[in-house]
Order: C-alpha cells, then structure tokens, then sequence
C-alpha cells in the first residue's frame, strides 16, 4: 500500500494498459480517475479499482483538448480533492500504415501529435499549480519502444512519441524544485487495442505473415524483437508505473526506462 490515499489521473484508461495501471495504483491504494473516450471501458475499469478496495471515477473529456484537461483536474479535484500523480497514457497511431512516409496526410499527422504530445502536455499544465501548491507530485508519461527502434511504418507515432521523451526531461527540470517527479516509461511488446489493430496492417505488408492471425503476427514479433522471449503484460508496465509513483522512487526524474523484455537497450 505504497500509494495510500494517493490520487491519479490516468487517461487512456479504459482498457489495455490503462487498465493494468490503474490495477496497480489501486492495488498499491490510490484512487483512480480513469478518462477514456469509451465510457463503457472507463466504467469496466473503475470496477476493477473498486474491486481493489479504492475509489474510481469514469471520465469522458477528449485529452487532446486543453479545455478539457481543465475540466478533467477541476472535476478530480472536486471529487477526490487532490491530485498526486498523473499517467499521461492515452495513444494514437491511426489505424493505418505510412509505406512510404509520403503516404501520410495532414490531418493524420496532426491527430498523432494532438493525442500523444498536445494531450500529456495540457494535462500537466492544468494540475502543475495544484501540485505546486502542494510541493508534491508524480508524473508518468507513457512512450514506447516506437522511440527507440524507430519503426518506418508508423513515423508520426515515432516521432510523437520521440516528443514525448523530451517533454519529460523538460518538465522534470521546471517541476524539480517543486518536489515533483516527471519520468517517462517505454512499453514493449503488450498485446493490446493498440496491436489488435496494427498486426493485421502488418501482415498485409508481408508475404510471410498474410495467412496467420493477428495474435500470431504479434507474436512473431516477439519472438524475433525480445530477447527475454515473452511478450508484456499491462501490469508490467503498471507496477513500473506504480513504483515510479511512490516515494521509493523519489530521487529519480527526468528518466525514461524500458519496460520490453530488452527489445531496445540502453
């Protein structure tokens, strides 16, 4: 119970990852405001909060917009009435491939960088004077491996989430005098929405991928990216998260650590 009585925010939450994460908070005892664009998943993941003996909150903003961040600190603060640790985890690819790059629009890129980067930082900036107030905080914002192995299919992801990596080292030294920790965790291999839909675009790319199912195309990956040999699960990166977030963790900021079985090494 390392997070007694702590509140997070944790956008994105509504399944997959965000779901594990908000597992691990609430299991380590924080409540757990749980934003998601689809209620429903928001909903299942409140219960599996609430299972673990804490309090949730299903939220519906659209992180990408700034208003709605501020809507979404002021109604956690009504509700629970402080903020201690935000998991920037909401994601975007598109749905679709970019072979070549040329083959992405505008509007594509735009929506990559509105999710992943806009969104993470307008949230930050709409809790920043209250965790200032407080001097305390916790920061987690979630990039990926697509960072570091930089992928050719899906640039505006890559690059969003290369942003991201930045945005932490940033963060970290305007928020460190405030006593607030700003860290950034790069998933591997999770078999989630996200994979659900990017293995079948993967096959239709290779000849020697066309026949299998997509839950066989991602585990080829894994075999040939992750030397540990076993895909991630979303308590994985949730009990990274959750010790990130704890004061066991209070001297670490403005880093970026790999939760993927070694497929990308430092």
């Amino acid at each position: 119970m390392r997070l007694q009585d702590k509140v997070a925010i944790v956008p994105g939450g509504g399944g997959g990852m965000g779901r594990g994460i908000s597992h691990c908070l609430s299991r380590e005892g924080a409540d757990v405001v749980v934003e998601d664009l689809n209620l429903a998943g928001a909903q299942a993941t409140v219960e599996v909060v609430e299972k673990n003996g804490r309090k949730g909150r299903a939220i519906v903003p659209d992180v990408a917009s700034e208003t709605a961040c501020q809507a979404l600190v002021a109604e956690a603060l009504e509700t629970f009435g402080q903020i201690d640790i935000i998991v920037n985890n909401a994601g975007h690819f598109g749905g679709k491939l970019a072979l070549p790059f040329t083959n992405m629009d505008e509007a594509e890129w735009d929506d990559n960088y509105a999710v992943n980067v806009k969104g993470p930082f307008f949230l930050c900036k709409a809790a920043a004077d209250h965790m200032i107030e407080r001097q305390y905080g916790k920061i987690v914002n979630i990039s990926s491996i697509a960072a570091k192995r930089d992928p050719n299919f899906v640039p505006a992801y890559v690059a969003t989430k290369n942003a991201i990596l930045s945005l932490t080292r940033v963060l970290a030294k305007d928020l460190g005098p405030h006593n607030i920790n700003v860290n950034a965790v790069c998933p591997g291999f999770v078999w989630t929405p996200f994979w659900h839909e990017l293995a079948p675009l993967l096959a239709g790319q290779d000849e020697a991928l066309m026949e299998l199912e997509p839950r066989e195309v991602f585990e080829k990956f894994v075999q040939g990216s992750v030397p540990l040999q076993r895909e991630q699960e979303p308590e994985d990166i949730g009990n990274l998260v959750a010790f990130l977030s704890s004061e066991e963790a209070r001297n670490i900021t403005g880093q970026t650590i790999h939760c993927d079985g070694g497929a990308a090494m430092n």
